[in-house]
């Protein structure tokens, strides 16, 4: 039996699914439809800026994230001359000279359609990305998951013990686990058993905390460590930048034992840790989809979802669930992605991964990269990935972008621009999608670096200020 999870990410996903297809079958009739529904960027729009997209406390670390869905390329757009190519990277460039700056700008950018990079400084250079490292792990995640595939989460009832099994649920509410000890109950009420002992088994998903992390880790509020099942995602006071738990699994399985205890059922003695018994009879409730844990993650750039996406990307290739094989599992992937696009040997060896997140500061990765995997999500050529372009946020409009791109000269770019941002002390960044005025789709990276981080508000200023000439007309 399962608790299926559906809400209003799945409805509203249903409904820019049904917008592109309609654009991409009939571009020009159906813009409008696109733009209105939010499945592509422009001046219309039906969908506004959920409350729950307020600004949090200043901090180290990220930002939250609303995105959508990619653009189709404009018919019949006519190529632009070289010269117009070097005058975007010129332009662009140009904001090196800004006193925050100070040189320290790196960017890349690659037309989607035939995967070349147009405009670049620095874009081979492996730099801290902070929170645009969660489109790499989501990107690996669905190369080695299906959308549609759920975590389970089990009750094993076998005799008198029953046994609580996590395989990586961490969102899950009090109303799954309640529904969990309904359904454990009617199987004890079957056997006429109302005394039981209960057991946790965390083998399928070990997790933890991440050294990584460093100073941006749970102590912070930014993550709760990688548990094999949680109460909603470990959050102590349920608030995204709250206390976490120390043991997410731990606190869901005390908590489970109170909803028994309320449903009649005795819970003797300590909660044990053990695997799950092969026979006994099973209950289940079921986690949201890897696709919507993908969108949940690039929402709202959330670093516990993000880090667990990469355990199970480990979990997949064979290998232990734990911090350090996740990092190692999504540059696997990555490399493997960046292989398949033909990325130079070069930019693939200078990936360094540490955490899945973008927490850490020792992470490193070449701008390029990004503008080159995005570029390939939004030529169309691997369905699988275009989840990870749903949910960016849109210049001027959505998530981190809303309030942003609000100065005289990036007002431009308001409704055209949309990317993932980043922040981690002395690093801001995007990267994203957007059509040039002569119709190409592109794909960009831009990064800000070695700024003082009391200058965080300008610096990402002069990274809207690059993006925006990427849709400049005049």
């Amino acid at each position: 039996m399962h608790a299926a999870y559906r809400g209003p990410m799945h409805s509203d996903r249903i409904w820019r699914a049904v917008a592109i297809a309609l654009c991409a079958a009939v571009p020009a009739s159906f813009y409008a439809l696109g733009d209105a529904t939010d499945a592509f960027p422009g001046v219309l729009t039906l969908t506004t800026a959920s409350d729950e997209h307020e600004a949090r406390p200043p901090a180290q670390a990220e930002d939250w994230e609303r995105t959508q869905a990619p653009m189709p390329r404009p018919l019949d757009a006519p190529r632009p001359a070289e010269d117009t190519d070097a005058d975007l990277a010129r332009r662009m460039a140009s904001h090196a000279d800004l006193p925050v700056v100070n040189g320290n700008l790196a960017f890349a950018v690659v037309e989607a359609e035939t995967g070349e990079v147009i405009a670049e400084r620095d874009g081979a250079t492996a730099r801290t990305p902070a929170s645009t490292m969660k489109l790499l792990t989501a990107a690996a995640a669905l190369r080695v998951y299906d959308e549609d595939e759920t975590l389970p989460t089990r009750a094993v009832v076998d005799g008198s013990a029953v046994t609580l099994q996590g395989t990586g649920n961490m969102m899950l509410t009090d109303e799954d686990l309640a529904h969990l000890a309904d359904l454990t109950k009617d199987t004890l009420t079957h056997g006429d058993v109302t005394t039981i002992s209960l057991a946790l088994d965390t083998s399928t998903l070990p997790g933890g905390e991440n050294p990584a992390w460093g100073d941006n880790g749970r102590a912070g509020g930014w993550v709760a460590p990688t548990a094999s099942l949680a109460l909603n995602e470990g959050r102590l006071d349920g608030t995204p930048y709250g206390p976490k738990s120390a043991d997410p699994a731990g606190d869901a399985a005390t908590r489970f034992a109170e909803l028994l205890r309320d449903r009649d059922i005795e819970v003797t003695g300590e909660i044990t840790r053990a695997a799950a018994p092969s026979g006994g009879e099973s209950v289940e409730v079921s986690s949201p989809t890897i696709g919507e844990i993908v969108r949940h993650t690039l929402l709202h750039s959330d670093n516990t979802t993000a880090e667990l996406l990469g355990h199970l990307v480990a979990l997949r290739a064979g290998h232990e669930a734990d911090p350090g094989h996740a990092a190692a599992a999504v540059t696997e992937e990555i490399h493997a992605l960046g292989a398949e696009l033909g990325v130079d040997t070069a930019v693939l060896d200078a990936i360094v991964i540490h955490d899945c997140s973008g927490l850490s500061r020792s992470n490193r990765i070449p701008p390029v990269l990004f503008a080159a995997v995005l570029g390939n999500v939004a030529s169309g050529a691997v369905p699988q990935l275009e989840q990870i372009l749903y949910d960016v946020p849109i210049a001027g409009l959505t998530g981190t972008l809303e309030k942003r791109f609000d100065e005289p000269d990036t007002q431009g770019a308001r409704g055209q621009v949309r990317g993932k941002t980043g922040y981690l002390g002395g690093t801001a960044s995007l990267a994203g999608v957007t059509v040039l005025p002569d119709g190409r789709t592109v794909a960009y990276a831009i990064l800000v670096h070695s700024f003082d981080g009391a200058n965080a508000r300008e610096a990402r200023a002069a990274v809207d200020e690059v993006a925006a000439e990427l849709v400049r007309t005049a």
